[in-house]
């Protein structure tokens, strides 16, 4: 039925508040590119949303499922394609640990020749209320 999208359980509940209070909702994409082939791209993690840069991965994976959710039923909206960003927002990302984490991978991938994604890049985005 219908009024199944709008039951919400406390996460979702409270990431909603916090996106409607927020002025902006900064999060990310964290992709690694291959440095031989520029369009050969992969997702290494979706809808990145920081509330420190110490978040582990587990809860950087729940929030991400939690904004997917929102997505689903309408109340948000995620986009990548910012035609402008406040560059002081994205200033956690790349001190989080969980970016440190993509940095080593990307680092262990370089010179081995069965690995073809050794860049660490990073997606801005925002979530929008709806």
């Amino acid at each position: 039925s219908p009024m199944t999208q709008w039951i919400l359980n406390k996460s979702e509940y409270l990431l909603l508040m916090a996106v409607r209070k927020a002025r902006r909702f900064p999060i990310a994409r964290f992709e690694l590119h291959c440095s031989q082939e520029p369009e050969l791209r992969i997702t290494a993690l979706n809808h990145v949303c920081l509330t420190s840069p110490e978040d582990s991965m587990e809860a950087v994976k729940a929030r991400a499922a939690v904004l997917e959710s929102l997505q689903k039923k309408g109340l948000v909206r995620i986009s990548y394609s910012l035609p402008a960003y406040v560059q002081s927002d994205y200033r956690i990302f790349y001190q989080s640990q969980i970016y440190e984490l993509l940095c080593h991978t990307a680092m262990e991938a370089q010179g081995q020749p069965d690995f073809l994604f050794d860049l660490p890049a990073m997606r801005f985005g925002q979530v929008f209320p709806l």
